[in-house]
């Protein structure tokens, strides 16, 4: 079953009410590895990740988390951070690669 709720992957926000650019900016500065995803199309632990535009996808993998990007029409796009195993990283990882986004 999927869901549109965050709140069944993370509870913990990093960011609220950005622009996508803003969004953006701070995965670049906060994460050594990070991968593209397109709008409204990708479904991570049954949650489908809504996006206006394409964004980023944080990786840290020394802290083991992943920073996601999610947007809703009446609070705006914010991130949040997600505990991460080495399953979730392949899967961004590979859910990019297999689609050609650029690294």
């Amino acid at each position: 079953m999927e869901f549109r709720c965050l709140k069944n992957i993370s509870e913990e926000y990093l960011l609220e009410d950005v622009s996508p650019e803003e969004a953006v900016s701070y995965v670049k500065e906060h994460c050594s590895e990070y991968r593209e995803i397109p709008p409204d199309v990708v479904v991570f632990r049954n949650t489908r990740i809504i996006l206006d535009s394409p964004m980023l996808v944080g990786f840290q993998r020394e802290k083991k988390t992943i920073i996601v990007p999610f947007t809703k029409r009446c609070m705006g796009t914010f991130l949040v951070k997600v505990n991460a195993s080495e399953e979730d990283f392949d899967f961004f990882s590979n859910w990019s690669e297999d689609r050609g986004s650029p690294d």
